[in-house]
């Protein structure tokens, strides 16, 4: 999945701009960051990131964020 093939799923599930971020900087998201040897997903809480799973590609990061993402009722508008 490229990263515009998942902002189109994100707008088309009706997911909030705010529930993600593709930088460590996020707080209170879900957070997708690249860094030299692929890709973290995790959720970011007060500077805790829980459920870290890192990823090879940033295609399987995006896959395995947007289904997080669509789990959670929270994420919606």
């Amino acid at each position: 999945m490229t990263r515009d093939e998942f902002l189109d799923a994100v707008r088309s599930h009706g997911i909030r701009q705010d529930a993600f971020s593709f930088d460590a900087a996020g707080d209170e998201c879900y957070v997708a960051a690249g860094h030299g040897d692929g890709w973290d997903v995790y959720y970011s809480e007060r500077g805790l990131q829980t459920g870290l799973r890192h990823f090879d590609t940033e295609s399987a990061a995006l896959d395995h964020l947007l289904g997080k993402l669509r789990a959670d009722p929270s994420t919606r508008r």
